[in-house]
């Protein structure tokens, strides 16, 4: 995935994958920047989009959320992959 300034994105918010359901919970927007933040690169993402529990949620539509990049170490192992190209 080579996600980039500019990049349509879907980010979740857990290790869940779902789209639809009581588990679906994940922004859509787009990419505006990506920086450090503390030491851990981080995509800056313009929220157009939210579903929260599997519905349609406004929390942070218009908002900038800042999940870590994909690839990033995580603390207790393994590596972060929560977004993916829309």
């Amino acid at each position: 995935m080579n996600i980039q300034i500019g990049s349509k994105v879907r980010s979740f918010d857990f290790d869940n994958r779902d789209l639809e359901g009581e588990d679906a919970c994940y922004v859509e927007g787009e990419v505006v920047d990506i920086h450090d933040w503390y030491g851990c690169d981080r995509y800056v993402i313009l929220v157009e989009r939210q579903i929260f529990r599997g519905k349609d949620a406004d929390y942070h539509v218009g908002k900038e959320v800042n999940p870590p990049v994909n690839g990033v170490q995580k603390l207790l192992g393994g590596v972060y992959n929560g977004v993916e190209l829309l």
